[in-house]
């Protein structure tokens, strides 16, 4: 009765503050840690311009470590919870659950600097005929796999979002493909959770094609329209790349170049993806 579930409830909210308790010490060790890589990276940054030399790969990586480990104690404290946690809007325990396993077997938050897994490419299923696009299909595209279309150096933008039917995502796609240039459109890869059918009818509905009606435009991901679209059913991408978001899922944006993580923007609205893509791509140098 309302008696069992208002005791529930009270129990959740008491496990809760036990557990903002518990780790107001590892935050405080966190906020600490991060400020001494503040300074650190102050201090590298200006040696760095003394040298004018960038940062080694294993600098990179132990700058990016421990920036991961004060994410680890931040983010093991969540949120209590509230009106916008009632309206599904913010992980679910399961999705919660999801992240911690992703921790566990490795998976940490990837960083700016980081390198670039081309292998979850391979398992992204073509929208055109549901396949995995397979390796032969990521060579195809990713530039620094030996894409045929582009330079080794050239970038690739890809926006992901995990949720189903994302409206956001889609609002994004239109006012992407109506503000970028053909040749920028080209560089860009928008990965969903959506079943390839959901994406044709999208793409046959909004973003009418652009070259061959028959999906033969040269796209590794089958899509016709120059806007590329591939699928990620199980999340895989996704999780290697950690885009499933820490409070909610959300849009996230990666520019990839010569196998590393050039630029990562998360949390993007879909009003400002344009300008974000715009913005990363003239970032580089």
């Amino acid at each position: 009765g309302s008696g069992g579930s208002s005791a529930t409830a009270l129990y959740g909210a008491m496990n809760r503050r036990n557990k903002h308790a518990d780790m107001a010490a590892k935050m405080a060790e966190a906020k600490r840690l991060r400020e001494l890589d503040d300074s650190d990276d102050t201090a590298t940054s200006s040696i760095a311009k003394e040298k004018e030399k960038p940062l080694s790969a294993s600098e990179i990586k132990e700058r990016n470590d421990r920036q991961r480990f004060a994410d680890l104690l931040e983010n093991s404290l969540t949120s209590g919870g509230g009106s916008d946690m009632d309206k599904g809007y913010y992980l679910t325990e399961a999705q919660e659950n999801e992240s911690a396993d992703a921790v566990f077997r490795g998976i940490v938050r990837l960083y700016e600097g980081d390198p670039a897994p081309t292998a979850p490419f391979a398992q992204l299923l073509n929208i055109e005929n549901g396949e995995p696009i397979g390796k032969g299909g990521m060579k195809r595209f990713v530039p620094w796999e030996g894409s045929q279309s582009s330079a080794s150096r050239d970038h690739l933008v890809v926006i992901t979002d995990p949720r189903p039917k994302s409206s956001e995502l889609r609002t994004a796609m239109k006012r992407l493909a109506g503000s970028l240039s053909g040749d920028a459109l080209k560089k860009c890869l928008v990965i969903n959770t959506d079943s390839p059918a959901e994406n044709r009818r999208f793409l046959k509905k909004n973003l009418p094609a652009t070259s061959s009606s028959d999906g033969s435009s040269g796209t590794a991901g089958g899509s016709s329209s120059s806007l590329r679209i591939m699928c990620d059913r199980d999340k895989e991408w996704m999780r290697e790349y950690t885009a499933l978001g820490e409070k909610r899922y959300s849009i996230t944006v990666f520019v990839l170049r010569d196998g590393r993580v050039e630029k990562i923007a998360r949390e993007v609205e879909a009003e400002v993806l344009s300008l974000v893509v715009k913005n990363a791509i003239s970032s580089l140098s």
